[in-house]
């Protein structure tokens, strides 16, 4: 699979992001009609676990906070409150999914946000690589 995040591209991923080791966005293709399938953990700026997407399907939601749409082949999770996008992708092609928009925290508090141009964590912006993922993770170390 490629994974496409803001102008960066991940040949040969297995559609999962990690950030210091903990695994915090797997995207998929569903095996019928393109239907991309998100599984998340997001969390607020102090580190706090708040919510978990499973496959689309809520796991927890702490106070309905987020919400969820799909288009089959799209997908976009917003703050309910804010309108704020936490996170925006499409199904590109049967082996391809692009990221193109987010704005959410890590297990530790760190902000990344994704835009089309970038990718950024912490201080450190990426954009415009082109990596092989080897079929693992991508993976984003910035400890702090």
């Amino acid at each position: 699979m490629e994974l496409i995040i803001g102008s960066n591209i991940i040949k040969n991923t297995n559609g999962i992001l990690t950030v210091n080791g903990k695994k915090q966005i797997h995207l998929e293709i569903g095996p019928n009609d393109m239907q991309l399938l998100l599984t998340m953990d997001i969390y607020d700026k102090s580190g706090k676990h708040v919510a978990k997407l499973r496959r689309n399907a809520w796991a927890f939601n702490d106070k309905d906070k987020y919400e969820v749409t799909t288009d089959p082949n799209s997908l976009k999770l917003i703050e309910k409150d804010t309108d704020a996008v936490v996170v925006a992708t499409s199904v590109i092609s049967d082996s391809k999914i692009e990221i193109h928009q987010g704005n959410f925290y890590t297990y530790t508090g760190m902000l990344i946000e994704i835009t089309p141009k970038h990718l950024r964590i912490g201080g450190i912006t990426i954009s415009e690589n082109l990596s092989d993922g080897f079929g693992k993770a991508f993976e984003l170390n910035n400890r702090v």
